[in-house]
């Protein structure tokens, strides 16, 4: 009798709390503020992100945001040719898979912390031919949603992973046997700024 009591309670607290469960999903776009750590003459290099997301409400302080993004990142970099200066861009293009946690300290206020992993995958490279196809990638940053479906947020992503594919291939040195790098990791640096819109078909 006991055993059928407890699988009875187990059974209602479960039926409670995923009732409680909303699935919404999304789309959100902005811009990038991309740089590369450890490249000389770089500044940052502004860049398109934007993708899909499910949103599940899993509880009044917590949301899990699946995500699938598109991400410009790179560089800007100065070098020199005899008496001139030029700038070049160094695209590194993702698309990536991110899980975004979101926690809500204020009940019934849109203010909101996220956190989470992301698993880049390199898409496309201009003037960088031999970059690393993946890059991992962690993010923290501040967002707030309206009762209607529009969010703001920012973000900063840290990628963890040298994008270079093969440092030490004679790409890397000018006529002058100059390296372009030091000897530490080139990594991702990502500050992005972003508008999202959730989808309620509840209420429709």
């Amino acid at each position: 009798m006991k055993k059928i009591i407890l699988s009875l309670a187990l059974i209602i607290a479960s039926t409670t709390v995923f009732s409680q469960v909303t699935v919404s999903p999304g789309i959100k776009a902005g811009f990038n503020l991309a740089n590369l750590s450890n490249v000389d003459e770089s500044t940052a290099k502004l860049g398109l992100q934007g993708g899909l997301y499910v949103n599940l409400h899993l509880a009044r302080f917590y949301e899990l945001q699946i995500e699938t993004t598109y991400s410009n990142q790179g560089t800007t970099f100065e070098y020199s040719d005899f008496d001139s200066t030029y700038e070049e861009d160094l695209d590194l293009e993702y698309v990536s898979l991110n899980l975004a946690n979101k926690f809500f300290p204020v009940p019934d206020i849109g203010l909101n912390l996220i956190i989470g992993p992301s698993l880049d995958i390199l898409v496309n490279s201009a003037y960088y031919n031999d970059a690393t196809p993946i890059d991992i990638s962690f993010f923290g940053g501040i967002g707030y949603e309206f009762p209607f479906g529009l969010g703001l947020e920012v973000r900063y992503k840290q990628g963890i992973i040298d994008v270079r594919d093969d440092y030490y291939n004679d790409y890397y040195y000018d006529d002058y046997d100059d390296n372009y790098y030091d000897n530490d990791s080139a990594l991702n640096g990502v500050i992005q700024f972003g508008v999202t819109y959730k989808f309620d078909f509840s209420k429709m």
